[in-house]
């Protein structure tokens, strides 16, 4: 039901059951999508295989509204061309943010990759000492196997071969330990910008064959190729439309004065409170004026009427216009109260509006408190690399010493 609901609204809007003379959403209301008005928005581009935002993604799930309807809408505004151009900016300048803070951090990687010491040149060294001693072995084993058959010791001679062949085995596993050791390296991802290695088994088969690495069908590098092709896109539909706007004042276009805009949009809430205002006032008049029609024809009732029953007409007409009185003031008390109800919802609007910039601004704060952490901790990794640095110079020296002596 919910799945049915969502997606009338968004090839119909969630206005649709609305009647002609009443509010309909408008693409500029707050809660409408402005990236999905000119392309893609970028909250939907980190996405897994059941469709829904992926919990690493760098933007989180959109919370407006993505509609088919209002995309129309947009399109049929008189505006258009206006309003396109500025919600392009915007989104260029959102995924051109989010592209180039993905870009310091694969360059922070690449950074600390290039100045750390790897495992794969010692590694190597070690496999090839015992791949060497292995092979010295066999042949010493070989050699001792011949001339025991020789002397005519075969049973020891025997055995001598059966050794020589687990150490010609041993030497062989030794050398695709050495296979695995030198496919040991850590590399940055140029479009996601993660760390990936070649050191699991599938990474390495993925390798030799050719193959992209295991990670690349992922959310992360998926939702990296849809944003970048993305700016790439708004980047060309950008040069397009200034095309279009050549001529224009592109201040007006980009920078346009919103306060104008905010203006209009109360203006029409207004006007569609004054409507609904005269439309009521129109059916007071109509019930007032039926009212009068029927006072007049009972007073003309009552003067055909003996006149011994004047007294009682004049204090029924009395108690008539006490309540119609009673009426009158019921009805200017109510408008009053939908006045004094209207300036209410504006305050709550305009608090919520608040409310919302605020927590833009707390996510701002989060986001670079987050900045100084993680520079915290590049420090600290750092300063633990450089420590290990030291510690195996220390070794190299405490060997070469016992070689020496």
């Amino acid at each position: 039901m919910d799945a049915t609901r969502a997606l009338l609204d968004s090839l119909m809007g969630k206005d649709r059951n609305v009647a002609e003379d009443g509010k309909r959403q408008h693409f500029k209301d707050d809660d409408v999508c402005k990236h999905y008005l000119v392309g893609d928005c970028p909250h939907v581009m980190f996405v897994n295989q059941e469709g829904k935002t992926s919990t690493n993604s760098p933007v989180g799930s959109c919370k407006k509204q993505h509609s088919e309807a209002m995309r129309e809408r947009f399109k049929s505004d008189k505006d258009y061309v206006k309003y396109r151009w500025r919600y392009l900016e915007d989104l260029r300048a959102f995924l051109q943010r989010i592209v180039d803070d993905n870009n310091s951090q694969a360059k922070k990687i690449q950074k600390k990759l290039s100045g750390g010491i790897t495992c794969t040149s010692e590694t190597t060294e070690a496999v090839d000492g015992h791949i060497a001693a292995r092979e010295t072995l066999v042949n010493e084993k070989v050699e001792a196997a011949e001339k025991m058959a020789e002397a005519g010791d075969v049973e020891t001679s025997k055995q001598a071969m059966e050794e020589a062949e687990k150490l010609a085995h041993q030497k062989y596993r030794l050398a695709r330990l050495k296979e695995v050791a030198e496919g040991w390296m850590d590399e940055v991802c140029e479009v996601c910008g993660s760390q990936i290695s070649w050191r699991a088994v599938e990474e390495l088969e993925a390798r030799n064959r050719g193959r992209p690495h295991p990670h690349v069908p992922g959310a992360w590098h998926q939702g990296w190729i849809r944003a970048r092709d993305a700016l790439a896109k708004v980047n060309e539909e950008v040069t397009k439309a200034r095309e279009a706007c050549r001529g224009m004042d592109l201040g007006e276009i980009l920078h346009g004065d919103d306060d104008k805009d905010k203006d209009k949009d109360r203006d029409r809430k207004r006007d569609r409170s004054r409507d609904r205002e005269k439309d009521k006032g129109k059916e007071k008049d109509k019930d007032r004026a039926r009212d009068r029609d029927k006072d007049r024809s009972k007073d003309r009732d009552r003067a055909r009427a003996s006149s011994r029953d004047a007294k009682k007409r004049y204090r029924s007409s009395s108690r008539n216009r006490d309540r119609d009185k009673g009426k009158n003031r019921e009805r200017s008390k109510s408008r009053d109260r939908d006045r004094d109800k209207e300036k209410e919802r504006e305050k709550e609007k305009e608090k919520q509006r608040e409310k919302e910039k605020e927590k833009e601004k707390e996510k701002d704060r989060e986001r670079a408190k987050e900045k100084e952490k993680e520079k915290e901790r590049e420090k600290e990794r750092e300063k633990e690399r450089k420590a290990k640095e030291k510690e195996k110079e220390k070794a190299k020296k405490s060997k070469k010493a016992k070689s020496s002596s």
